[in-house]
Order: C-alpha cells, then structure tokens, then sequence
C-alpha cells in the first residue's frame, strides 16, 4: 500500500489537513495533541509560525489533498510578519530522567551546596549594586549545582528551599524559583544543557531590579502608573547588563527577556503572545509567578501552595499556556516538598516526599495530632499505602495551612529512610 504520510511545507498547507507529526516536540508548540485536523486560519497561522515543515496524514484528512509538491516552497519564513524572538528551542528528544538518590541522601549532599548558591547569588548581586557588571561564571556555576541535584531527585532542592530560604524575598525568590524551573524542566524532558540555561536565566531574571530605585521594591501600598513603568523597565535593564557579558546564551537572555510576557499579549515589554513565547520564558513566568504568591512579600501575604495551584488553574489559556500549568502541577504536586498541610482528621503534618502516580497522595511527615499538639515522636505515613485514620475514616490532605500555623522548624524533621 502507498505511503499516505507526507512531508508538507507549512506555506502549502490546507484546512482539513490532518497533521500527525511537527518538524519540533510536541511540547514546544501549543498545540495540545499529538495529531490534530487543521480546522482555522488561525490553526494555519500557528503551524506556519512554529514550523516549517510537517507531516500529512492523507487518509486521516477530510478532503485528500494529493501528494505534497517535492520540494515546493513559498520562499516566505514561517515568522514573517511576527515579532523577531531569540531563545526558541531547536528540535531535541525528551529525556526520561529517573531518581537516583533517595531524598533523605540528597538533602544531606545538597544542603551545604544550597548554602554556598545562597552566598554565590547574593555576592554577585552585591557585585551588581557596586557596578561590577553580571558575574555570569558564578550564576552559570549555582545554576549548574541545582541542575545537578534536582536531576538525582527533584524533591531535595524543594525541601532545602523551604527549609532554609525564609529571608531576603528579593535574592532567594531568584533561588527558589530557578529550582522550581528546573524541577518542572526535568518533568518535561528538556536535555540537561537546556535545563542549565534555564535555571541561569531564572537566577538573572530579576537582575534589572537592582537599577530600579529601592523604595518602589518594598512600597506596601499599590504602584502608581509612572512607578509601574519604572518598575516594568527592570527587564530591559536586566537585558542590557546581560549582552553585556562576553559568551551570554540566547536562552539565557529569553527567559530575562521575556518571562513577564502573557499568553494572551497582556505581558510587557514586547506584547508578545501565545507562541511567540519562547517555552524557557513560559516556563519561567508561571513558575516566577507561583513562588511570588507563596512567598510573603510588603504588599502582599503568602498564599497556601493550594491557593496557588488554585490562582494558577484560573489563568490557564489567559495568562499562561494551560497545557504548561498542568504539566507545571504534575512536575511538584499539588502539596509540595517541604508544604505544611492538615489531615481531613484535622492532624497536622509536612509533605517529605512525592507520590509521582498520585500527587494527592505524598508521604507526610505527621508532627501535630488531632488537637494541634506537638507529637514527642513525630511519624511518617504514606498516603498512598495509608487510606484509613485510627478511627477507620478515610485518611486524606484537607488542605494547606500556613507556615506559622505548624509550629515546627522543618530543618528538624527527619526525612525517613536513607
């Protein structure tokens, strides 16, 4: 039987068409299924943006469209027309990675690491503050550190971050939020030199803000419209230190670039939209977004991990790529590492460690009883092998609580089996 699949130049492409394989992965498009009818202009416009060529399925497509004319080509670029974006990623295969260090054994190795990234980031901010210019072997060498570990297990920087990042919201904001990057860059399979431009990126993203006055960064009450502008300047600030250094990544300067861009063009500084994103600067504006709400800040109290999940799920296809926010939840659970929950028996605990087939179902370190008092002895149970409290009720997470509410120093708790 003759082939039916052909390779189709995105110029020459038809309505009804069925496309069953990109010329890029699936997950650096927007286009949510591994095979689709193209049914709009606005779907050919998608493909001639994202791709330049892709592959027909014939006998899947509602009219037959004929062999693909070999070789044919409009000669126009696939972007013409749309906003010239550096950053995007090539075609690459998804890494499948797997846990090779127990959590319990990473938190031990990694913890003095952690430390040492928290003093390399604030000296080279300091650097920063003095006119030193962006040290970019140092943010590239911690980036690096954090790749490395989340690779082995992608729980232990989280717990670290919980654990020790409770000051200064401005640097360890950048920390926590490259961890969170590169967690979620591990989950989709991006290749470890891609991870390493992401976390990178994610560490320098907010370096702009060091030439914004101090007073508009700790004002409790809400910006004026010309401090806001002040304020949004701190991307092209960052951007300009960055070109600045001999050797920097094109990755590196999309995530600074444009990670406050908004899927549906409301971000700033471009106004881009949608694919014009880069998937760095995507992935880096949800998750800079879900560490600034759980995170106190001057004008603003810390949202549950659960409410951010919840803020997050309203934004999908509006602020951020929906495809992207749920693959960003599965990648650290709904309950993070580290995050202080309440048992529906109304005891109290600290997720240690993540279920990855049932992300409502992590092990919980118990540490208050149903009374809210202190156990001498605090246990784990793992809710995937515990359905049952004593009682014979139905053991689950009711919901987050606040840090405070705990009354429990994490740095404390003892992290189960080696």
């Amino acid at each position: 039987m003759a082939v039916q699949v052909e390779k189709y130049n995105t110029q020459d492409l038809q309505l009804g068409m069925y496309v069953s394989q990109l010329d890029r992965p699936w997950i650096e498009t927007p286009f949510p299924l591994q095979g689709f009818h193209i049914r709009t202009q606005d779907d050919l416009e998608k493909l001639r943006v994202w791709c330049r060529h892709v592959y027909v399925d014939r006998r899947l497509s509602k009219n037959d469209p004929g062999p693909a004319q070999q070789g044919a080509s409009s000669g126009a670029s696939p972007a013409q027309g749309k906003k010239a974006v550096r950053g995007t990623l090539g075609n690459f295969q998804p890494v499948e990675y797997k846990v090779s260090r127990s959590l319990k054994r990473e938190v031990a190795a990694a913890a003095p690491y952690h430390q040492e990234i928290m003093r390399a980031v604030a000296h080279l901010l300091k650097d920063v503050r003095a006119g030193k210019g962006v040290n970019l072997r140092v943010a590239r060498k911690a980036a690096s550190v954090v790749v490395h570990s989340v690779l082995r297990n992608p729980d232990a920087m989280v717990w670290l971050a919980r654990v020790k990042d409770q000051d200064s919201y401005s640097y360890n904001h950048s920390i926590r939020s490259s961890i969170l990057a590169t967690v979620f860059g591990r989950h989709i399979g991006l290749p470890q030199e891609v991870l390493e431009n992401l976390a990178t990126g994610v560490l320098l993203m907010d370096v702009g803000k060091l030439k914004v006055p101090g007073h508009l960064l700790t004002k409790p009450e809400a910006l004026t419209s010309t401090e806001m502008r002040e304020m949004r300047r701190h991307v092209r600030y960052g951007v300009k230190m960055l070109e600045e250094q001999p050797g920097i990544n094109d990755q590196v300067l999309a995530v600074v670039q444009y990670h406050h861009e908004r899927h549906d063009g409301s971000g700033y500084p471009e106004g881009l939209s949608g694919p014009q994103i880069p998937l760095l600067a995507r992935i880096a504006g949800i998750v800079d977004t879900y560490d600034a709400v759980t995170s106190p800040r001057p004008w603003a109290q810390a949202r549950s991990s659960n409410e951010a999940v919840s803020l997050l799920y309203e934004l999908r296809d509006k602020t951020f790529h929906g495809q992207l926010v749920e693959q960003f939840i599965q990648s650290i659970g709904v309950y993070p590492t580290g995050t202080p929950v309440k048992l529906s028996n109304e005891a109290v605990g600290v997720v240690v460690a993540q279920n990855p087939s049932r992300r409502l179902r992590p092990q919980v370190m118990v540490v208050q009883d149903e009374q809210q008092r202190p156990l001498a002895r605090p246990r784990i149970v793992d809710l995937m092998k515990v359905g049952q409290d004593a009682s014979e009720s139905k053991l689950s997470i009711a919901g987050g609580v606040p840090p405070e509410a705990c009354r429990v120093d994490l740095s404390r708790v003892e992290l189960g089996a080696a």
